[in-house]
């Protein structure tokens, strides 16, 4: 059975990760990675259209702060969580009647 070319384009258990690619994109990376990765780059297409992908993203961290919940939105959401997790009576009722379909 012969390979078509979707099959052929898709990341496999040897190409390295996202992480590694971003690593390598900042040269950020230690030499031995370095060259593999080069190395990979020549004859993975997958992971050289994800470089790609992954350079028109800025690596620097974002800075954000967190903003405290109003409180009226904390007591509705741990009324609502409270409730989701309290047991759905009516399942109970069918399972103990053999109603459940799967």
């Amino acid at each position: 059975m012969a390979l078509s070319f979707t099959n052929l384009f898709c990341k496999t258990a040897a190409c390295p990760t996202s992480h590694a690619l971003l690593a390598f994109r900042g040269s950020l990376i230690n030499p031995k990675d370095l060259a593999f990765i080069e190395s990979h780059l020549t004859c993975c297409d997958f992971c050289s259209a994800e470089l790609q992908l992954l350079s028109r993203f800025r690596c620097e961290a974002e800075e954000y702060s967190f903003a405290e919940m109003p409180a009226q939105l904390r007591r509705l959401a741990e009324a609502l969580l409270k409730r989701s997790a309290a047991p759905f009576k009516g399942l109970l009722d069918l399972a103990e009647r053999h109603q459940l379909s799967h």
